[in-house]
């Protein structure tokens, strides 16, 4: 994630350069209370259900000759009010037990994460509060009004993309070296991939450790959605692993097709530095690598990151300097980058749908940022094909 993610620093939130906290669709946290089966109980408001159980108990004790009070102890059926709330701290800590998103009870799990108060009529856990974390869904892609025909790309768009392709083949790859290890593939990804990476990151965000929207525990959160390829990264320690904590989903692999275009960057990335520099030992300049973890973010149009570096992958990896490969797809973003955290000193890029950027070697630990997305700059062509959302969306690769 070049343009993913950074640390964090006490005056600067690494997406944006600034804390936030008015953002739509962020993860939702909604406390549960499961009745147990059979008890005729649904809830607080089924006042009906429950009058009727009351009323049926007395018309009953009424014909058997009974008084609805018997030795002082008066037969009553009551509800549990609920009056806890889902603590912070246990979204953050305590979702190491299975996290149940259907809203069913695990009575498998420490008793410490449930109430048990009793009702007076006997009956125990009643009110067995579970917090639980709700990922609402996002769709990179905006939805079908209607059910309209479905045209194929018309037969111009096509030849028009083949003609680009045999353009760049014949006149070799249009890409700059920005500095030593870093390089920028000028529309690289053609548009055929471009759709293909859409719609691959459409399916796989739509499914378990799929988008969502990052933040802080004190409610700050980012101009982003993310989804982790591989390994998972949390934006609050800096750390990756196997599991995202929100929920304790697995993040989803990398596509196959992914590892195929990534693989020929860093070929073509080589091919360039050496016809530009005359080196001989372009590895020495630009490493290879091979991915094992893929940050996927979507920014909307006010989407910002602030200027920072990308030093949460091993050590041996930073020492080696092995390069960070970013894909650009959609709107265009304005990019920055330098060697300090200033924005003033900084260098700036555009980077346009199909750019593919690479920094590693010397170049690995540059500060780098977004300033600014450029609203409906995104190939019409692009857009027809996928119904991409307006925005950016961005894939960075890494090998930890």
């Amino acid at each position: 994630m070049s343009e993913s993610r950074g640390r964090r620093s006490p005056n600067m939130s690494p997406w944006s350069g600034s804390r936030h906290s008015n953002h739509e669709n962020a993860a939702v946290y909604r406390p549960r209370m499961p009745l147990p089966v059979g008890s005729g109980l649904r809830g607080q408001n089924d006042t009906l259900e429950t009058q009727g159980t009351s009323d049926a108990l007395s018309h009953c004790s009424s014909s058997m000759g009974l008084n609805p009070s018997i030795e002082g102890e008066k037969i009553e059926l009551s509800l549990v009010e609920v009056t806890e709330s889902c603590p912070v701290s246990l979204l953050h800590h305590d979702l190491s037990h299975n996290v149940n998103i259907s809203g069913s009870v695990d009575k498998s799990e420490p008793s410490r994460e449930r109430s048990s108060p009793q009702s007076s009529s006997g009956i125990d856990d009643l009110n067995q509060v579970k917090c639980q974390a709700v990922i609402e869904p996002f769709d990179i892609c905006l939805p079908k009004i209607g059910t309209p025909v479905m045209l194929k790309p018309s037969l111009l768009v096509k030849n028009r993309e083949k003609r680009n392709e045999i353009k760049r083949s014949a006149e070799g790859q249009i890409g700059n070296v920005l500095r030593p290890g870093m390089v920028l593939l000028k529309k690289y990804l053609s548009l055929g991939d471009q759709v293909k990476i859409v719609r691959a990151c459409r399916a796989l965000g739509l499914g378990s450790g799929g988008f969502y929207q990052p933040g802080y525990r004190d409610g700050a959160k980012l101009h982003l959605k993310m989804m982790c390829l591989g390994k998972n990264w949390d934006p609050e320690t800096g750390n990756y692993g196997d599991l995202r904590p929100i929920d304790r989903a697995v993040p989803p692999g990398i596509p196959r097709e992914f590892f195929q275009l990534v693989e020929k960057v860093i070929k073509d990335s080589h091919s360039l530095i050496q016809l530009k520099t005359k080196a001989s030992h372009v590895e020495h300049i630009l490493p290879s690598m091979k991915p094992n973890i893929c940050i996927v973010n979507f920014y909307s149009a006010s989407g910002r990151l602030g200027l920072h570096q990308d030093k949460d992958e091993s050590p041996e990896s930073l020492h080696k300097g092995l390069p960070v490969i970013s894909f650009s797809i959609g709107d265009a973003a304005e990019f920055l980058y330098g060697d300090q955290r200033e924005v003033d000193k900084a260098e700036k890029v555009e980077l346009e749908s199909g750019d593919v950027l690479v920094f590693g070697g010397s170049s690995r630990h540059i500060f780098h940022g977004v300033t600014a997305i450029k609203e409906k700059t995104a190939p019409g062509s692009l857009l027809e094909e996928t119904n991409l959302r307006p925005g950016r969306l961005n894939l960075t690769f890494r090998e930890y």
